[in-house]
């Protein structure tokens, strides 16, 4: 457990590293100054299965973007650019 003031956590590499690879927030948000979280995997798991952003952009290196619920809705955008 890290325990702050601010709930500011800074680091000379931009680096966070856990022994059991999980970060956990009390109010869920986690902020970084160039908008980038990366990961070894390149995945990012939810409980809800839901990432929000701001502007409602999410872009990968792929161009591909997929998101299935089930009930009426399947939304699936692919592009490719050559």
């Amino acid at each position: 457990m890290i325990s702050t003031t601010y709930g500011m956590i800074s680091t000379t590499y931009g680096m966070i590293s856990t022994t059991d690879e999980v970060i956990s927030t009390t109010d869920e948000v986690i902020n970084t100054t160039d908008e980038v979280i990366s990961t070894t995997d390149g995945m990012i798991s939810t409980t809800y299965g839901m990432i929000s952003t701001t502007d409602e952009v999410i872009s990968t290196i792929t161009s591909m973007t997929t998101s299935m619920v089930s009930g009426n809705t399947i939304a699936f955008q692919l592009s490719i650019t050559i």
